[in-house]
């Protein structure tokens, strides 16, 4: 420890902050940090000052310029990351002081583009470097090295596998209908070829590479693991290991007397249920079995990618280019096969090659076009039809450049986002015994992934039906897609939820008319506070600078203070203002299931007294002239959160009105981050100066979907939170009203920033509400 560093051992954080202003740096830096630790929550703040607590341990210098260059950094950093990156500036003191103050000088910007891993790996490699060369070290920190501006550039365009993750699990299951599992390559503990970026399948695991930079931009690296997810799930909804012994029994009796050498009686590949043949037996008939897997593997990644493409065409354009990005970075052939084997490759992506080809290659092509387009690119392919075709393209290979027996053949690569199976994965020889078995392996993958019916696969162009508003027979205004907050992801899932916009329509309004009734003395009683709420048209403000007429009173004043000596103020006049009341409150209802519980003896449930409430603040609303909404929400799914409109800002109190709120009635869950930001939306749309939304609900954020659709505790707890921020930030006040009797810990974890009560008799609410109606706007 240096000099000095123990004295605030036994500082509080009062002092300690005292002590920083005083030794570190002047007024507008000391500012700066103070605003930081102001804005900050206490959590944050503990946490900002315990770090300054270690890095103080280490060096005040070094603690001096960490301070110094904090509030930029903590712009883009929170608790967890401002720890970080002052422990990889700790990792670079014990290398050199100098480096780590040029560390804290310099990183703060680079958070702009870097997250505090990618700036970790930034701060590693330079350390390297250093323990290297010290004299290259030295400029690397300091950015005025162009290994470290060219090290920057390639993490700013690389897209990384942990950050994405859950985005490319929530693509591959709406893809696929499959919940697949997305890890890191690195789990697998044999990385060999650190270039490649191939995927391995094991089951419905998906290995992908930990971090791609093919291409400068991160959107094309992005596209790679997006590219490589679509492949898997083509194959696993398209192609097959196995299949009808009694449909290939022709093929194999073809190939059997194309090739008499061929044995009758076949290895076959392990025991297989009666009727089923497994692939890799139909290649083994072929006299060069490892070429003719090839071809097969060639034409199958051919097949699925056609068929997804054709199935969800809005993936196409967006893919296609970096298909053929990649096949530009791939090498030139050398060798008739290999030559023959590369330009197939090419033209079952429907790409013309771009190297010179050989006149016996051209030959050959063509008619292998003719047999790729009447036989794999259909919509009726199936695996037997790419056997049958390898099986041609053998013969046409055989009959120019044979015999095939006796070619000696380099295996083809597969392209880059292309999935080998786990059990070829690990094979140190390509070409060892049952060496086609690995081959088939590196192009189709094995897959124990059991899919839904072909009708039960999800469609682009379906919409799931609203099963409530469907069965009302109410009409469905609109619908909108909503993003919602992932707080394992810590980023937005776009266009995750679809909300539908519904219009409850019927007959009958009498609960409204009994509940007027029932209620007629407290509304009666009502309207008159609310009256005395509502202001005057003018008001007279007395004592001004300038107005319309002297202030005759404040005048005599001033003479008395003139007189005894004392200088007046100016405030003589009289000035008349207008003053009007523009306040615009949009009303939330929560209709879940749970809503339907009785709360007392008049046998009514907690929906039914939402109801009484709102048909009291109505008439109340009315008499006061503020603008007002009220909407009411439940759903089954994230492709099913339904809002009900009962009325809207622009209309009038009606008997529509009082049908649509007699008609509510519990329906479902309780996703609300959509209902929210759909109620955003309205608000939005209203003039005037005091917007505010108030919830009714009678318990927690909650929908019963499981898997990458589950919307409870933390995470359901997250996205409310979010969305009541994202509600803030464009000026609108909450307010919760909950009649949860054990509303735990989610109260103050949601509404923290907002207001909230809790009615524990929710048979009071109808009384309850205007009171706190009144005094929120007031």
């Amino acid at each position: 420890m240096s000099k000095n560093t123990a004295e605030h051992k036994d500082l509080t954080e009062e002092e300690l902050i005292e002590l920083i202003k005083s030794r570190f740096f002047g007024r507008n830096y000391h500012k700066k940090l103070l605003s930081v630790l102001k804005k900050s929550s206490p959590s944050y703040h503990s946490e900002l000052l315990r770090t300054a607590r270690m890095l103080l341990d280490k060096d005040w210098m070094l603690a001096g310029v960490f301070l110094e260059n904090l509030p930029d950094a903590a712009e883009n950093a929170g608790p967890e990351g401002i720890r970080k990156w002052a422990g990889t500036g700790m990792k670079i003191f014990d290398q050199d002081k100098d480096l780590a103050i040029d560390y804290f000088s310099y990183s703060p910007p680079l958070l702009n583009d870097l997250n505090v891993n990618e700036l970790e790996e930034w701060a590693l490699n330079g350390i390297c470097i250093f323990e290297e060369n010290p004299s290259l070290g030295k400029t690397y920190f300091s950015l005025k090295s162009e290994i470290s501006k060219e090290f920057i550039e390639r993490i700013k365009g690389s897209a990384a596998l942990n950050e994405i993750v859950s985005v490319l699990r929530y693509y591959a299951l709406g893809l696929s209908g499959v919940n697949f599992n997305i890890l890191s390559r690195r789990m697998l503990e044999m990385e060999e070829e650190s270039n490649s970026v191939n995927p391995v399948i094991a089951g419905k695991t998906i290995y992908l590479t930990p971090r791609i930079k093919k291409y400068g931009d991160f959107e094309d690296n992005f596209k790679i693991y997006k590219l490589s997810i679509m492949h898997e799930v083509g194959h696993v909804k398209f192609s097959s290991h196995k299949l009808e012994l009694g449909g290939a029994a022709e093929l194999m009796a073809d190939i059997r007397r194309r090739y008499t050498t061929i044995k009758k009686r076949t290895y076959l590949s392990g025991l297989q249920p009666e009727g089923v043949i497994d692939i890799a037996d139909i290649i083994a008939l072929f006299p060069n079995q490892p070429l003719a897997g090839t071809i097969l593997g060639i034409l199958e990644d051919a097949r699925a990618e056609y068929l997804i493409m054709e199935y969800y065409r809005g993936v196409r354009a967006d893919l296609e280019r970096i298909r053929y990005q990649m096949l530009l970075t791939r090498s030139t052939p050398t060798g008739y096969l290999e030559e023959f084997m590369e330009s197939l490759l090419w033209i079952s992506i429907r790409h013309e090659p771009v190297y010179n080809i050989g006149e016996r290659t051209k030959a050959l092509l063509d008619p292998v076009k003719a047999l790729l387009m009447d036989r794999i690119f259909r919509k009726e392919s199936s695996i037997l039809d790419s056997l049958d075709t390898t099986f041609r393209i053998y013969i046409l290979l055989d009959e120019h450049m044979g015999p095939l027996s006796q070619k000696e053949y380099e295996v083809l690569k597969n392209l880059d986002y292309r999935g080998v199976s786990i059990g070829a994965y690990d094979k140190k020889d390509p070409l060892s015994s049952r060496s086609h078995d690995n081959i088939i392996r590196n192009f189709i993958p094995e897959s124990e992934v059991e899919l839904a019916a072909e009708e039960n696969w999800p469609q682009e162009e379906k919409v799931k039906p609203q099963t409530y508003a469907t069965d009302k027979n109410w009409k469905i205004l609109g619908s909108y897609m909503y993003e919602e907050w992932d707080a394992v992801i810590n980023d937005y899932k776009a266009d995750w939820c679809t909300l539908n916009e519904i219009e409850p329509s019927g007959m009958s309004s009498d609960y409204y008319k009994d509940a007027s009734k029932q209620y007629r003395n407290e509304i009666s009683l009502i309207k008159q506070v609310f009256n005395r709420m509502k202001p005057e048209t003018f008001r007279r403000m007395k004592e001004q600078t300038d107005g319309t007429e002297v202030d005759i009173d404040a005048f005599i004043d001033a003479l008395i203070q003139k007189k005894c000596g004392i200088n007046p103020d100016d405030g003589l006049y009289l000035r008349w203002d207008k003053h009007e009341r523009d306040v615009a409150t949009l009303f939330l209802i929560d209709v879940s299931y749970s809503t339907h519980k009785m709360v007392n003896y008049e046998g009514k449930s907690i929906l039914d007294v939402e109801k009484d409430s709102l048909i009291i603040m109505m008439q109340a609303l009315e008499s006061i002239g503020d603008k007002y909404a009220i909407y009411a929400f439940s759903g089954q799914t994230r492709d099913d959160v339904e809002y009900f409109v009962i009325k809207e800002f622009d209309e009038e109190l009606s008997e529509n009105v009082a049908r649509r709120i007699s008609l509510l009635e519990p329906v479902s869950n309780t996703r609300l981050g959509p209902a929210i930001r759909h109620s955003i939306r309205k608000l939005e749309k209203v003039n005037a100066k005091t917007k505010i939304m108030m919830l009714l609900s009678d318990g927690e954020p909650f929908d019963s979907s499981r898997g990458e659709s589950a919307y409870k505790g933390s995470i359901a707890e997250e996205d409310t939170r979010i969305a009541i921020s994202e509600g803030n930030a464009r000026g609108i006040h909450f307010f919760c009203i909950t009649v949860d009797p054990d509303p735990s810990k989610y109260l103050d974890n949601i509404f923290s920033g907002a207001g909230y009560t809790i009615i524990d008799d929710a048979s009071s609410l109808p009384e309850t509400l205007p009171v706190l109606y009144k005094r929120i706007t007031t």
